[in-house]
């Protein structure tokens, strides 16, 4: 099997919830015998569609902007499985993110056909992209990826994606909490182990998924409580920190 992630997150390193999410399952992916490939978006050179309609009438399914868009689309063409990962900002992907999901309108004949009652466009290929979703978030509740989630289904419907997986991580930013490391790494195990079971099986057991997204900390309240005190350090934090800079510029 051979499997593309798209890694729609701007963050580096492990400060990025999305990458360490999406590298342990890539890691459960190769362990089950797959081939990887991962390609990272925020080092890429991705404009944004202009809606010219230039890879629909003058050059199908080309598109007009001379950017690394082209390399990725080929890249994809290879892929059996493509892996979408991207935190959750303001209830929807990244911008990084929606702008690499825009520019795959080349994929798409301009031709209208209807879906199950609705108009969609065809593929070109005529075979959907199978997909796994990987999506990270701060707050608690699962159901905030609802939105993202319901926009991927639409796709699906018409015939634009397969969905087999979602998989989603609430409380994320609480996976670099010291005082939470064994239960991150039991999270993280479990993410492996969702990477092995997709390409050993095609699917992802409820039991895994229940594990990914178990609760970290006991209750909402107290993750309100940790999640606003930690907001309080930050800022007093900076505060301190451009006084520290003020008076450096003063000396």
């Amino acid at each position: 099997m051979q499997i593309v992630a798209i890694n729609g997150g701007p963050r580096r390193g492990r400060i990025s919830k999305t990458t360490m999410l999406l590298e342990a399952f890539l890691s459960g992916c190769r362990q089950g015998g797959a081939e990887v490939e991962t390609i990272n978006l925020r080092e890429k050179d991705i404009k944004m569609c202009t809606g010219c309609y230039s890879c629909w009438i003058k050059t199908p399914g080309q598109c007009a902007l001379k950017d690394d868009m082209k390399e990725i689309l080929l890249t994809l063409d290879q892929a059996d499985v493509e892996v979408w990962a991207t935190p959750l900002y303001f209830f929807g992907p990244t911008a990084l993110f929606k702008n690499f999901v825009d520019r795959t309108i080349p994929l798409a004949e301009p031709y209208i056909i209807e879906k199950d009652g609705l108009c969609t466009h065809p593929l070109r290929n005529k075979k959907a992209r199978e997909i796994v979703f990987i999506s990270v978030a701060g707050f608690c509740e699962v159901e905030h990826f609802q939105p993202m989630s319901q926009w991927l289904r639409f796709m699906e419907g018409r015939g634009l994606l397969k969905v087999r997986a979602e998989i989603y991580r609430p409380s994320s930013e609480f996976m670099s909490a010291p005082p939470l490391k064994e239960k991150v790494d039991e999270i993280l195990a479990a993410t492996r182990q969702a990477g092995r079971e997709l390409v050993q099986t095609g699917d992802i057991s409820e039991k895994t998924m229940q594990s990914i997204c178990r609760d970290m900390l006991p209750d909402k309240n107290t993750y309100m409580d940790l999640a606003n005190k930690y907001w309080d350090w930050e800022i007093e934090r900076a505060k301190k920190r451009q006084l520290a800079r003020s008076e450096g510029e003063k000396a």
